[in-house]
């Protein structure tokens, strides 16, 4: 045997062993991803970097033979930049998206492609279950989610985006429907008790990820029903509340209690859920206090109403009289949009919005101006109330137009009013959509949190308070947000609580290296292959004349050959290996920036003529993994075409790889590649047993970083 000494450490090897098989065999990682331990060493990918005493520069690993009295080092400065270089020079000719641009859209980060392939294939219970694995309110995002992930699915580059929402809906509604609606299994019960107040989406959200994780959920609400602003602030014709309570009980399926009726600071506080013997806390009480108009008398008009008080109140079965009336509603968000189609159903005369920018301004998303319009409200754009006043029932607003400025911090133009165009406007009532904050009165001396700009401050990382064991999520924390956005902070939020009470120090969050294949204004859409253009299938809605008088739901939801047909529009353009690429790993790891070296990048269209293998040349680095395994099983069928940038690997004679007779779909060359350059197709098993990870260092970006820290 050898001895050496690898990174401070006696060790020894065997005679004949490279320093990357020595270094492996001693328990030291040392990353790669041109070596597979079935094959000779290759050494094209030049990662294996290490320095040994007396030798200049960094060696490769894999080329270099051990020798008796070796002094190794695997991790430095110099070989974690030599490591870097390396991987954005394989980068610049990698060409894909690690993950979907919907998915990264989604501020749960939700597997957007994963779960369209199975509606695609009919697997509406798989669909769900993956659904549920980041967000556990699928038949309430399907309904209200603003639907950002839309705007950047890579189909707009074709004839438009999928509808997403539309789908998630379709496979969530159908799990609701059964007689047992998916539940997740639970982890034994860690004897800890969490607290949670609020039960609107950031709520409900970690109330479902703390009990999955084992822990005993007790939710402290303040209304006489759960929801938070998904009962008092959507209208039910958008989120129907038998729908709702329907999704809210599978969560207290797995044993969430739920107490209404509660309001923090005064009926519990921090010290008296100590005292009963929570171990954590979790503030997610939203933002329910909507903004007045700000203008001189408007206290004393009666007839000026709070937006979101007014949607409250329809919630209850207490709204104001409107039959008849006329109503401005001041506002551009989809509260706004909420309060003017609710007025128009409870058969107000004449709903006219007003708003000081253009439409094109407009916060609120384009569906609810458009369905707003549709309904019957006129919007009045670049104008806006300078005062107000009321005699009798009728409310006098002085109103004033406005020209764009120059952008302001939200990049908006600025609304600059125009002088001597003053006008006056007699409504019934008008409503107050400016915009929410939140309630913090329970903030005091016995409850010193931090506040900032009326929001709790948080940890980035932990998503803890000032105060012990105390943590925040949801608008509380952001302002006024999204439910979808609520609904991410809350399983943050629950992940930072399991932690915590299990003990587990959790200092920075790893934020995974993703490659991009850029804008989908300069995609190159051969790499998708030949696409039929299908348009978006529309979502059946009730008619105009349907809706009056009607808090009937509007949108009926797909049937099963329109969701299919739908899903099928999907293009998967996420990386079917995005959870195991070595290229991914490590390009986290050490820091890797796919622009750095970027030059020119030849593309190429997906082969998917094998019937179990899907070829992707863009994700080839050219490793030579394949190519070598192939001619070990004596196959022969890839081999390396061309020269330098040009290179490419191809089956004998440049055929399909479908058609290389000697190919027998061992599945060795899918095995060994480490970019998922090749992948099984999907839902599609090859059909020998060969399919194996032969690396098996690691299998997620946290054992990588894990690995590399060990080691520093």
């Amino acid at each position: 045997m050898l001895n050496m000494t690898i990174n401070g450490a006696v060790c020894q090897a065997k005679p004949g062993q490279t320093v990357l098989d020595a270094c492996r065999e001693n328990g030291v990682f040392i990353p790669t991803l041109c070596h597979d331990p079935r094959l000779v060493p290759f050494g094209s990918c030049m990662i294996c970097r290490v320095e040994i005493e007396g030798q200049r520069g960094v060696p490769l690993a894999c080329g270099t033979t051990a020798a008796d009295g070796m002094v190794i080092t695997t991790e430095s400065d110099a070989i974690r930049l030599a490591r870097k270089t390396c991987l954005e020079l394989l980068a610049s000719q990698h060409y894909g998206d690690c993950t979907a641009p919907c998915t990264l859209e989604c501020p749960a980060h939700m597997d957007v492609p994963g779960y369209i392939a199975h509606i695609a294939r009919g697997e509406y219970a798989e669909a769900v279950k993956l659904m549920k694995e980041t967000n556990p309110l699928p038949v309430v995002c399907g309904r209200i989610c603003v639907r950002t992930c839309e705007a950047k699915c890579r189909r707009n580059a074709f004839e438009g985006p999928l509808g997403i929402a539309y789908l998630k809906r379709f496979a969530a509604d159908i799990d609701l429907a059964q007689e047992q609606p998916y539940l997740p299994e639970k982890q034994p019960s860690t004897g800890k008790k969490a607290a949670i107040i609020g039960a609107g989406p950031a709520g409900l959200t970690a109330a479902w990820f703390l009990a999955k994780a084992g822990h005993a959920v007790t939710i402290f609400e303040r209304q006489e029903r759960p929801g938070g602003m998904l009962r008092y602030g959507i209208p039910s014709y958008r989120m129907p509340r038998a729908t709702l309570d329907a999704e809210i009980a599978i969560i207290q399926a797995l044993g969430v209690e739920i107490y209404y009726g509660v309001n923090f600071g005064t009926d519990v506080t921090v010290e008296s859920l100590k005292t009963a013997g929570f171990d954590s806390i979790l503030l997610a009480v939203g933002s329910q206090n909507g903004w007045p108009l700000g203008l001189k008398g408007e206290a004393h008009c009666p007839g000026v109403l709070i937006g979101v008080d007014f949607l409250g109140s329809v919630t209850r079965g207490t709204p104001p009289d409107f039959s008849g009336k006329t109503i401005a509603v001041v506002g551009g968000g989809n509260t706004a949009m909420d309060c003017a189609r609710t007025a128009i159903r409870l058969g107000a005369r004449d709903v006219r919005i007003i708003y000081r920018r253009t439409v094109a301004e407009m916060p609120a998303d384009v569906m609810e101006i458009e369905e707003a319009e549709h309904e019957g409200a006129h919007i009045e754009t670049l104008t806006a109330p300078v005062g107000i006043s009321q005699t009798g029932d009728t409310i006098q607003l002085e109103l004033i137009q406005m020209e764009l400025g120059e952008p302001d911090e939200s990049g908006r133009r600025s609304p600059v009013a125009v002088a001597g165009s003053e006008y006056v406007q007699a409504f019934d009532y008008v409503l107050s959509a400016i915009g929410q904050t939140q309630d913090l009165d329970f903030v005091g001396p016995s409850c010193n949190l931090m506040v900032n700009r009326a929001c709790l401050v948080t940890d980035d990382v932990t998503m803890e308070t000032n105060l012990a064991g105390i943590f925040a999520a949801g608008d509380v924390v952001s302002g006024p947000a999204t439910a979808i956005k609520a609904i991410a902070g809350g399983k943050r939020a629950a992940e930072a609580m399991d932690r915590y009470m299990r003990g587990i120090r959790h200092d920075t969050d790893i934020v995974p290296y993703n490659h991009t294949r850029g804008k989908n204004e300069t995609l190159d859409l051969s790499v998708f292959g030949v696409r039929e253009a299908i348009t978006k299938t529309p979502m059946p809605v009730l008619s105009g004349a349907e809706r009056h008088h009607s808090f009937t739901e509007v949108e009926r939801g797909f049937t099963e050959e329109q969701a299919k047909r739908e899903a099928a529009r999907c293009l998967s353009c996420g990386c079917a290996d995005v959870d195991t690429c070595k290229l991914r790993q490590f390009s986290t790891v050490y820091g890797a920036d796919q622009f750095a070296l970027a030059g020119k990048q030849t593309t190429h269209p997906l082969d998917e003529s094998h019937a179990y293998i899907v070829r992707d040349r863009n994700k080839c680095i050219l490793c030579g993994r394949c190519v070598r395994i192939c001619v070990a099983t004596g196959a022969g069928v890839l081999g390396f075409v061309g020269r330098g940038f040009e290179t490419t690997v191809e089956p004998s004679f440049a055929v399909p790889l479908g058609t290389e007779e000697n190919c027998t779909a061992c599945g060795l060359c899918v095995s060994t590649c480490p970019v998922g350059a090749l992948c099984p197709k999907e839902g599609v098993a090859l059909p020998t047993t060969a399919y194996l990870d032969a690396d098996g260092t690691f299998t997620s970006i946290e054992d990588a970083v894990a690995q590399v820290k060990g080691h520093k």
